[in-house]
């Protein structure tokens, strides 16, 4: 499939304050994001999974122009965004924040809410014609002309996530950026937000790029699936690769630490082919490992690994950032 959304070698430093006390330490530079690159398709689904810290949200804020790289392009169909967006480009790529309940006002009703950004792109000459699109999209999201005039503190969770999403959509994006959309729901609701979510992609013709910690969730929405660490990709291709048979040793081991309601379902072949799972802890960004970033914490890791950086490299339809891919 031809891409929509086009990420190429994005790079995202942070400098950081000399520290209080210590006047010889000079300002120190973190790498929250290093190289990133990806393509997601319209109708597409790309999740990218990682440990906190691994430069996930730092990637949702780039793509959202809510951040600027420091190095890279985000292009959609072909063309390159600039980092400071006009208007009619910051509406292209929307972003969808884990906690719904920061995103409104409490003071003001949901529809004020949902007619705002159709105010400020002027999508809608009178106020006759925003009741009209706001009325189609609560109802496109599941909900009723009811929400509208109810505060945020009136509605449930899982009613204000299908909210946000709304407001998302009422500036006809092309592409949608949710970080953790399901985080601060029950299993039930989950399920009910997934499954719109799979709908609205295959309704708009969507590129929609998931950020989240729960594997679960990926598997069941994504085509594709990037696996981060340390700020970088360390294995990218179909989901049902990535997120079952991993190449790479961080993912297997993030698939072994997810809990099994059953373990006796799993059997004994499959959590041997998972291991042990992750331990130790991530690397401080401020002092990474030389060579690859992963070698303190891997059962596998050679002096090649603790001497040089792997480039990502194409195992079929994977491509894997290692020295030793299983």
């Amino acid at each position: 499939m031809t891409a929509l959304l086009g990420v190429s070698g994005l790079t995202r430093r942070f400098t950081l304050p000399r520290a209080p006390g210590f006047r010889r330490v000079g300002p120190r530079v973190v790498a929250a994001v290093e190289d990133v690159s990806f393509e997601v398709a319209a109708g597409e689904v790309l999740t990218i999974v990682g440990e906190s810290g691994s430069g996930k949200t730092t990637v949702a804020r780039v793509l959202a122009g809510l951040d600027t790289a420091t190095a890279g392009t985000v292009s959609l169909a072909g063309r390159e965004l600039a980092g400071v967006r006009t208007p009619a480009d910051q509406r292209l790529i929307q972003l969808v924040t884990q906690n719904p309940r920061a995103a409104f006002n409490r003071r003001r009703t949901l529809r004020h809410a949902l007619h705002q950004p159709l105010r400020v792109h002027g999508l809608a000459a009178n106020r006759a014609e925003r009741d009209a699109l706001v009325l189609d999209l609560v109802e496109r999201v599941g909900l009723t002309a009811d929400h509208l005039d109810r505060l945020p503190g009136e509605v449930s969770g899982g009613e204000l996530a299908r909210l946000v999403l709304a407001r998302a959509l009422s500036v006809r994006p092309r592409v949608l950026v949710l970080d953790e959309p399901t985080a601060s729901l029950d299993a039930s609701v989950k399920a009910t937000v997934v499954e719109l979510l799979l709908r609205l992609r295959a309704d708009l013709d969507l590129a929609i790029v998931v950020i989240t910690h729960e594997i679960d969730i990926a598997r069941r929405l994504a085509d594709r699936a990037a696996v981060m660490y340390l700020g970088r990709i360390v294995e990218l291709g179909p989901a049902e690769r990535v997120l079952a048979r991993p190449r790479h040793p961080y993912p297997l081991a993030l698939l072994a630490s997810v809990p099994v309601p059953d373990p006796a379902r799993v059997g004994p072949a499959s959590a041997a082919a998972l291991g042990e799972g992750i331990v130790g802890e991530v690397p401080s960004p401020l002092d990474p490992p030389a060579g690859c970033g992963y070698h303190p914490r891997c059962p596998f890791a050679t002096e090649v690994c603790v001497e040089r950086r792997p480039l990502a490299e194409p195992l079929g339809d994977v491509e894997v950032a290692c020295h030793h891919p299983r």
